[in-house]
């Protein structure tokens, strides 16, 4: 099983990738909340670090904390954070956006999307919070729209739910605590790929 740190602090980097080794992080601010974009700085200097020691990065694009319904303004920002982000040399974003009705903002993340130039695109855990039809409706737009990989903060179901992303040619990745019962819990799953968060 691959696990992928949910870090916050960049200067964490140095002990996960030069010490433990690892290959593949993913970088907030704002982690308690549920976390926000990186500043520019960050970006940057976490970047550099990361591929300069054999590393890929993937950074949170979040506005704000709270629901992904995002306004117009809001979601320009994050367009910009996208590029900012391309052009630095990130290797992935994670992002999401919702509409009013709780279903994908398909018009705002076709922008997003067009604004990440190839990186690989991870939804976040926001689909967690639509019906289930809806979800299996949402898991075949982003597998269409070309992203990879699908967060969840939701255990329920998760070896069906798994295997109903992996259908539709998408990764659900599950994003663990850490603590003993978690671990045993995504374990027992079989899973192939976690995020892990840094406390």
């Amino acid at each position: 099983m691959i696990k992928m740190p949910l870090i916050e602090n960049a200067t964490q980097l140095p002990e996960l990738v030069g010490q433990a080794g690892l290959r593949h992080l993913l970088i907030t601010d704002n982690l308690t909340n549920g976390g926000t974009t990186v500043s520019k700085g960050v970006m940057a200097e976490s970047i550099r670090y990361a591929h300069e020691n054999g590393a890929s990065l993937d950074f949170v694009i979040r506005p704000r904390i709270g629901q992904a319904q995002y306004t117009d303004t809001e979601l320009k920002i994050m367009e910009a954070d996208i590029l900012e982000a391309q052009q630095l040399g990130a290797d992935g974003v994670v992002m999401s956006a919702l509409g009013p009705d709780n279903t994908l903002d398909t018009d705002g993340l076709n922008n997003l999307i067009a604004a990440a130039g190839g990186m690989t695109l991870s939804f976040n855990h926001d689909l967690d919070t639509l019906t289930e039809t809806d979800q299996t409706a949402a898991l075949d737009w982003l597998a269409a729209a070309g992203f990879d990989r699908v967060l969840t903060t939701n255990f329920d179901h998760l070896s069906d739910r798994i295997k109903l992303a992996q259908d539709k040619g998408l990764s659900l990745v599950p994003i663990s605590s850490s603590t003993s019962a978690t671990e045993t819990f995504v374990a027992s799953a079989a899973l192939n790929y976690v995020i892990e968060i840094q406390k």
